[in-house]
């Protein structure tokens, strides 16, 4: 995609590095694919697809975290990440579907915040997701309780020491990445999710500012179906510039 250059006539006080295309896309996830592409390219931090996730406990307690997006359906507007379903996140989504993510690029002045509804990763997904992570994150999603009290950090190595004898591997003498694949299965608590945007606001920092800012917004309506992929049927996006 190619963004508007900064109007040369436009007056420094108010230059925006990025400005927002005019006319507005008819979508957002074009936008967002090409500011994560740019951002790693540029590799001035070290994980350009982090993202804060918002979710909602069931007595109404919102709550925060960074986790990683590991995937981007431009078509679908889905964006991905994978965790333990069993922590205080996976909690809140089980009994409030309804979540928010923000992306922020400091470097680039740079924010995207999405709204959405999340749903549960289908077993073929994580799967295939959990085989590609390297051997000691596989060993670690066994180990933890995600969330829950522990004594000591020795007591958490105690437990990575009983998954190793449990799948039969010498923590001593691991084996190689290509070796343990397969050895080590995804664990029952552990998996992706697909978060189906419903808004998406993006946003270009300006120093005085006077940001440049837009939000596209679709309807979402829930259909049944077995595939996760398809778990809504979505509206076109509508698209709306706002002041800053």
């Amino acid at each position: 995609m190619t963004f508007q250059p900064n109007d040369p006539g436009m007056s420094d006080l108010f230059t925006v590095r990025t400005l927002l295309p005019d006319p507005l896309p008819a979508e957002p996830f074009a936008m967002l694919n090409a500011w994560m592409s740019e951002a790693r390219a540029e590799a001035r931090q070290p994980n350009t697809n982090a993202m804060t996730l918002c979710t909602i406990d069931a007595d109404g307690t919102p709550s925060a975290r960074v986790v990683l997006c590991r995937g981007v359906d431009e078509g679908r507007g889905v964006l991905t990440f994978y965790t333990n379903r069993t922590s205080r996140k996976g909690r809140a989504m089980a009994s409030n579907p309804r979540v928010a993510l923000v992306f922020h690029w400091d470097h680039f002045d740079r924010q995207i915040r999405v709204e959405g509804r999340v749903v549960e990763a289908s077993d073929a997904t994580s799967d295939a997701y959990f085989e590609s992570r390297s051997f000691a994150k596989r060993l670690g999603a066994w180990s933890s309780d995600q969330s829950a009290p522990i004594e000591s950090r020795s007591e958490l190595i105690g437990k990575i020491e009983k998954v190793c004898e449990r799948f039969g591997v010498d923590p001593k003498n691991p084996p190689s990445e290509e070796a343990s694949r397969g050895v080590i299965p995804r664990p029952p608590h552990w998996g992706g999710y697909h978060v189906f945007a419903q808004a998406v606001e993006i946003w270009a920092g300006e120093g005085g500012r006077i940001h440049d800012r837009a939000v596209w917004r679709r309807s979402l309506t829930p259909k049944q179906n077995a595939d996760p992929m398809q778990a809504f049927d979505a509206g076109a996006w509508s698209a709306t510039r706002l002041q800053p």
